[in-house]
């Protein structure tokens, strides 16, 4: 067994509703507002693209996921050869660490981000540096300067999970303008589709600029499908063929293919979803307890406090599940009812 596994521990997600309900005695509804998932759930085309396809369950999938490729690449206006599918982002982030990271390379990114930038560095037996946040955005200057000779990928996180805070364009671009040309700069937008900033970046476009900047999305957040675990990343031709050599040859099902071909082609639906979103965001940070938020554009807000245990439990009471970090917790955005439960509870907690 490798030493290093022993520096980590499994992925422990958190109780379920039922345990929940136990634990603390509670009676009635719980909410699962804890993982940032599409309270609305999927468009229903994919649920009648699943219906049609039923059939194939005996097949195994086209390797490469060669229909979403396509509908991606016109999508996005990106050629099909710079595109990679994982089983969910989780599967993309383990497939470039292990193709890339040596034992002694170094990963640099933040000390409060998404957990599996580290966790598969770690099991490379590469070294991690991770810059702290200021006031929850990544610190981009702190990070130029923690690159070194050892630095094999640097990853940012846009908007971040947990905060919810996010990076513009220009500082983007001059953060990039700044890299080593060689050392490849991993932009993880899975909450993209939920940002309505009109200054956030164009990463596409940067893409024409900067060849070492990869872009991250994913199916789980905006378009409703975290259970069918699908995500990609569009990078260099030459990175992603690559990769492709790490990657299982059929890791994405062949109805998560069909599910994200019908999502993708309703963006109406995903528009609508933002839209939806963003007035509900919109309440939290109408409040004057919001000066305990980080600012989000996302569909979760990071609300800080030091007693985080006593506000989960808290919201927990009024049937919200939600998650709790070390200095304060982080809340889905849910239907309107039960942000208004969340809201009450919010007005009324000492900070």
């Amino acid at each position: 067994m490798k030493q290093q596994i022993e520096q980590l521990s499994a992925y422990e997600p958190g109780l379920s509703p039922r345990a929940l309900k136990d634990k603390y005695e509670i009676e009635g509804d719980l909410h699962k507002l804890a993982s940032n998932e599409n309270v609305y759930g999927p468009s229903t085309h994919v649920k009648e693209a699943i219906q049609n396809h039923l059939d194939e369950l005996q097949f195994y999938p086209e390797t490469g996921s060669p229909l979403l490729k396509q509908a991606i690449s016109e999508h996005l206006n990106v050629d099909p050869s710079r595109i990679l599918f994982g089983a969910g982002l989780d599967e993309v982030i383990l497939m470039i660490s292990r193709a890339v990271l040596t034992p002694g390379d170094k990963i640099v990114t933040s000390e409060m981000t998404f957990g599996q930038y580290y966790h598969n560095a770690i099991v490379e037996a590469a070294d991690v540096e991770q810059v702290p946040l200021t006031d929850g955005h990544f610190d981009l200057e702190g990070i130029l300067k923690a690159i070194d000779d050892q630095t094999k990928l640097i990853w940012l996180c846009n908007p971040n999970n947990p905060t919810g805070c996010y990076m513009t364009h220009n500082q983007l671009t001059q953060f990039l303008e700044r890299v080593p040309a060689q050392i490849p700069v991993l932009i993880d937008e899975a909450y993209v589709e939920y940002a309505t900033a009109e200054d956030f970046p164009d990463t596409l476009k940067l893409q024409q600029q900067f060849e070492n900047a990869f872009l991250l999305r994913t199916f789980s957040k905006a378009y409703g499908l975290a259970g069918m675990r699908i995500g990609y990343v569009v990078a260099a031709q030459e990175s992603i063929e690559k990769w492709n050599i790490i990657r299982p040859p059929f890791n994405v099902g062949r109805l998560s293919e069909y599910a994200a071909h019908a999502a993708l082609k309703d963006q109406s639906y995903i528009q609508e979803v933002r839209n939806r979103n963003a007035e509900e965001r919109e309440k939290f940070f109408e409040l004057e307890e919001s000066k305990h938020f980080y600012p989000s554009q996302t569909n979760f807000i990071y609300v800080k406090t030091d007693k985080p245990q006593a506000l989960f439990e808290a919201l927990l009471k009024v049937g919200c599940i939600t998650r709790v970090f070390p200095q304060g917790i982080r809340l889905t955005i849910g239907y309107p009812e039960q942000n208004e439960k969340m809201i009450q509870v919010l007005q009324s907690f000492e900070f």
